[in-house]
């Protein structure tokens, strides 16, 4: 039997008194069974505002928590009703949903098809510049209100996989309307939002904590009340302090550990740790419109001269899969294609072939003499820099001189979206379960010379634009695969990214905690089942 300290008999003191002064009640007589869950995360949370939100974390907590989105995934990663009770495709060209009618806004407003119709609307303004129009609505091309609970979204063209367009929660129109859409980044309804979800917010101390607390009023038919009666987040922003907090109950969960925090988490008795496949893909972009880049054989040769298997079981502990394309092994439509090997000899010859021969100071030269020597830019993340480092010492092998340069997040994205970089070690997140949509604003021509677009590496290719095009209107499922395998092996022959590995997400939960699990989907799936023992 686990004897309890007198260090864990305080530290439960504190947490009591800390609860009962975010409660404001006399006792804990009137706490909810499921108590107060406390979640350690790294950074504050953007504005709460599915429209104009533009962080990941932020996404799902609206999506599981404080908002109700007219879809969900079910654990195979299909779509399933949600706000949205029934929904009826009309061929391949529009669909109509059905929404329930038991689905209240926090301060008692209904949800509406007007709610849901204002949502769309505003965020296909180009000025209010919504994630959520290029993300999700881009091949929809508007919407029309059929009565209170029923509304109608016509295509701009067939397209596949046309309900995971879907998967965002409506905004509450009657609170918002009158906001510019210039100006909906910046609404005070951001920081003080009314919600629809089995939570509402109830206070924000920026950098420091934000509080939701448990909506009594949900809906049965959509699970009611969530277990807990509130949730805590607390922003602490350094990684190992984040970890100590976790190891000595300061915090219950701790979001974003670290892979060389792992063992420790599994190390301590009252802690678990949770991995889930991830939707993380980290690269290396290459500039595929400056020298040396330009030329498929140089960026098939540094992949080859990378040991990523070797990274990943370092560095990563084995909590990361091989990465071949932006389509994640774990997903319906992975063709299954293995990834370059690591193979320095090939990398070699490769750089012979294209004219980078070996110079006396191990660095190769061009024929007019200039050093295969180019600048590797990534954030100030320890994982990050540990990773550049090795990818350093790895192309040094084969003659390629990797300058290693550091900047702080912004910084770093600054010259990427300006295209002012050689190379780039960086991540992209599958914010969308949709992969017809997802690999055009990475890899189509048409996006190259768009200014701030994501073809950020320049990728010019009328292969892959036709399996693109083709990929976004395969509704058949067979049709699907076969395009995505042949897109995955023009991929594989170009090389306008070097694909590393697709991260696990990780997580540590106290032994206290009931009811968190992780998957494919989020952190926050089963947000609403949290409690505290």
């Amino acid at each position: 039997m686990r004897r309890s300290s007198g260090v864990d008999l305080v530290r439960y003191a504190v947490l009591l008194v800390g609860a009962l002064a975010l409660s404001g009640c006399p006792g804990p007589e009137r706490e909810r069974p499921g108590g107060t869950v406390i979640i350690g995360m790294r950074t504050d949370f953007g504005g709460l505002n599915p429209i104009t939100n533009t962080g990941l974390t932020t996404d799902h907590v609206m999506k599981y928590g404080l908002f109700t989105p007219l879809i969900q995934y079910d654990e195979d990663l299909n779509p399933v009703p949600h706000l949205a009770e029934s929904w009826e495709m009309h061929g391949d060209t529009a669909v109509t949903f059905t929404l329930r009618d038991d689905v209240r806004w926090h301060d008692g407003q209904p949800v509406t098809a007007h709610d849901v119709e204002f949502t769309f609307d505003m965020a296909k303004t180009p000025e209010t510049a919504s994630l959520l129009a290029s993300a999700y609505l881009a091949p929809v091309e508007s919407a029309q209100v059929l009565d209170e609970r029923t509304i109608r979204f016509d295509f701009a063209y067939p397209h596949a996989q046309a309900l995971e367009d879907f998967w965002w929660p409506p905004v509450p129109r009657h609170l918002l309307e009158g906001v510019p859409p210039a100006e909906m980044a910046n609404a005070p309804f951001n920081r003080n939002p009314v919600g629809s979800g089995p939570y509402r917010f109830r206070e924000w101390r920026a950098a420091q904590r934000i509080v939701f607390e448990a909506n009594p009023d949900y809906p049965e038919g959509l699970g009611g009340p969530p277990s807990a009666q509130r949730v805590v987040f607390r922003v602490v922003p350094e990684a190992a302090t984040r970890l100590t907090e976790l190891l000595t109950g300061g915090v219950h969960i701790q979001l974003n550990v670290e892979p060389d925090q792992v063992q420790r988490v599994e190390q301590t008795a009252a802690t678990e740790l949770h991995a889930a496949p991830g939707t993380t893909l980290f690269y290396v972009g290459w500039n595929n419109q400056r020298q040396p880049f330009t030329d498929a054989r140089v960026r098939r040769a540094m992949t080859l001269a990378i040991d990523r298997q070797q990274i990943m079981d370092a560095l990563l502990r084995g909590h990361a899969r091989p990465a071949t394309s932006t389509i994640p092994p774990w997903h319906r439509y992975s063709p299954g294609t293995d990834p370059l090997p690591y193979d320095p000899d090939q990398a070699g010859r490769l750089l012979d072939d294209a004219g980078w021969l070996e110079g006396p100071d191990g660095v190769r030269r061009s024929p007019d003499g200039q050093p295969l020597r180019f600048r590797l830019m990534t954030t100030e993340r320890a994982l990050n820099r540990a990773i550049v480092e090795v990818i350093q010492d790895q192309l040094r092998r084969v003659g390629a001189a990797a300058q290693i340069e550091i900047l702080e997040f912004q910084a770093m994205l600054a010259q990427h979206r300006t295209r002012d970089f050689d190379a780039v070690l960086s991540n992209w997140v599958l914010d969308n379960f949709q992969m017809a949509s997802a690999p055009r604003s990475l890899f189509h021509s048409a996006e190259a010379d768009v200014e701030g677009s994501a073809n950020r590496s320049g990728v010019r290719n009328a292969e892959l634009d036709r399996l693109i095009e083709a990929g976004a209107v395969a509704t058949d499922d067979g049709d699907a695969l076969d395009i995505w395998r042949q897109f995955t092996e023009v991929l594989q022959r170009e090389q306008p990214f070097t694909f590393m590995f697709w991260m696990d997400d990780l997580s540590g939960a106290r032994d206290v905690v009931s009811g968190f699990r992780t998957d494919e989907r989020s952190e926050f799936v089963s947000m609403r089942d949290w409690s505290v023992q």
